[in-house]
């Protein structure tokens, strides 16, 4: 009972999350009479992780972050991925801007097939049409649920 509990309080903060990110919005376009040569951005590594029950299909997410300038879309995605995983929400590209690093401006959602116990590091990916950039990312399968 519990778990079940748990289950639906993270799929509705996941949900939440989501919505929020839709509703605020993107970062504002470049503004008008500025460059349109390459910008400086990085795909910003924040040590996710996320800590799994062996056995079980789960679904999580993992936040993009990037630090910089950028004039062109950013696409996102995941790759490296565990055999069976499946990615959704909201992959939409990034517009041009700018951010700090501190700030996801995106997510990937990944639903989990049940995997064998082990760490696996997928790893996301950002790319402005140039120059394309990834961070690992780690899953834990283990006893329990949660990282210690």
């Amino acid at each position: 009972m519990l778990r079940s509990t748990f289950v639906v309080a993270r799929l509705a903060l996941g949900l939440i999350t989501v919505l929020t990110l839709a509703l605020i919005g993107s970062q504002p376009a470049a503004a008008a009479g500025t460059s349109t040569s390459a910008a400086t951005w990085q795909l910003a590594s924040v040590g996710q992780r996320i800590c799994i029950p062996a056995g079980e299909s789960w679904w999580t997410y993992f936040w993009i972050t990037i630090d910089g300038q950028w004039s062109t879309p950013i696409e996102v995605g995941a790759r490296k991925l565990p055999a069976g995983t499946t990615t959704s929400l909201p992959h939409t590209p990034i517009p041009p801007g700018s951010s700090d690093g501190h700030t996801a401006l995106n997510l990937i959602a990944m639903t989990l097939p049940p995997l064998p116990f082990g760490i696996y590091q997928p790893e996301l990916t950002a790319s402005d049409g140039v120059e394309t950039q990834s961070v690992p990312v780690t899953i834990q399968v283990q006893e329990n649920w949660g990282c210690a």
